[in-house]
């Protein structure tokens, strides 16, 4: 079996997506997602920037993503 990468190790790791919802900050999860651009190639969360996903899967021209 493949080993699979679960989340990243990135220092920023607070505020990803995963992160957010755990915490529940709701606010900061309709901040960082109002506009998506990018998808979690892990858990499938869409947000504005790849800053805020562990593992950037699929990137959209702004208004191609529904």
């Amino acid at each position: 079996m493949k080993d699979q990468k679960i989340c990243c190790d990135d220092k920023s790791h607070h505020h990803h997506m995963c992160i957010l919802k755990e915490k529940a900050m709701t606010a900061e999860i309709e901040r960082a997602s109002n506009n998506p651009t990018v998808e979690c190639g892990i858990c499938g969360a869409k947000a504005n920037s790849a800053d805020y996903v562990c593992t950037p899967a699929k990137v959209w021209e702004e208004g191609q993503l529904s």
